[in-house]
């Protein structure tokens, strides 16, 4: 049996195909394109943002027949949380399955692809800095998660008015309440970590070598003084920078190093995979 797993998000929408064969999972096709669809115009979607968001899912609902997958879902995440519900109902014709995720089912399918996942043995805390919302997850005696409407979208919307950056983001500390973490390693998923691995190696994003990887906090914080130098047009020229995510890089950056340093952390490790890995996972053994 073979499945699609089309996550949309606030600022990327990415498709994972997987299927089960002799009792094993195989997670054999992930890719992402940038949409945007968390640039809100007064509260509202731009309807060329949208009219690219449905041109992705058509491409992707196509790789997905080409495959001949046999059951396909989609989910939304915080964009979907805070408008009309008829967007992604209109995303969501000739799915099998849509479901607009909850913030703790957001957090829970996240943190699950982190510790179901071989490659990384340690008890951790899940870091996801999105486009529209922020969540951080881990296990205690119950799961514990915090999940908060200031993505990377939503900061840099909201701060950044100009580039080169410069000192706009030293003085955002709405998160910091939120970010006081237990001792464990933390392991950030997401476009936001994958992207900057891959500009730390320069190589454009390649699984095998940055899944798993750590990031020292010295190398975080050197690249961010280097970027808040930068213009646009060098951001987006880095090697390793996903085309469309240039102008909200940064923000997630500074997201990243703020959770280091409150918590004294020397460095993370980068998961490349999400939500989207636990979905496929369950759809396959029947339990969505």
């Amino acid at each position: 049996m073979k499945v699609g797993v089309v996550d949309a998000g606030s600022n990327s929408f990415l498709l994972l195909m997987a299927e089960k064969k002799d009792g094993r999972i195989n997670y054999f096709f992930d890719t992402s394109r940038i949409v945007g669809l968390g640039h809100l115009e007064n509260g509202r979607i731009r309807q060329e943002n949208f009219e690219k968001a449905l041109a992705v899912v058509k491409e992707y609902r196509s790789i997905c027949d080409a495959n001949s997958v046999d059951r396909t879902m989609i989910t939304g995440s915080e964009i979907f949380r805070r408008i009309d519900r008829k967007y992604f109902d209109i995303l969501s014709e000739g799915f099998d399955k849509s479901l607009i995720l909850t913030r703790k089912e957001e957090s829970f399918f996240s943190f699950r692809s982190v510790v179901e996942d071989d490659k990384f043995n340690f008890d951790p805390v899940v870091v996801d800095i999105g486009g529209g919302s922020f969540e951080i997850a881990w296990k205690d005696k119950d799961f514990i998660f915090r999940s908060l409407p200031m993505g990377a979208i939503f900061i840099t919307d909201r701060f950044i008015k100009r580039y080169p950056v410069g000192d706009q983001l030293d003085n955002f500390r709405e998160l910091d309440p939120y970010l006081d973490l237990p001792a464990k390693p933390l392991v950030s998923i997401g476009g936001t970590g994958t992207t900057i691995a891959c500009i730390v190696e320069e190589k454009e994003f390649d699984p095998l070598v940055i899944h798993g990887k750590f990031l020292k906090f010295e190398t975080l914080k050197s690249l961010f003084e280097r970027m808040k130098e930068m213009t646009i047009d060098e951001i987006s020229s880095l090697k390793g920078m996903e085309i469309g995510r240039e102008k909200i890089i940064i923000s997630g950056l500074f997201l990243l190093l703020r959770i280091l340093e409150k918590n004294s952390l020397d460095g993370l490790y980068i998961s490349t995979r999400g939500h989207r890995y636990t979905v496929a996972h369950d759809l396959l053994e029947g339990e969505i």
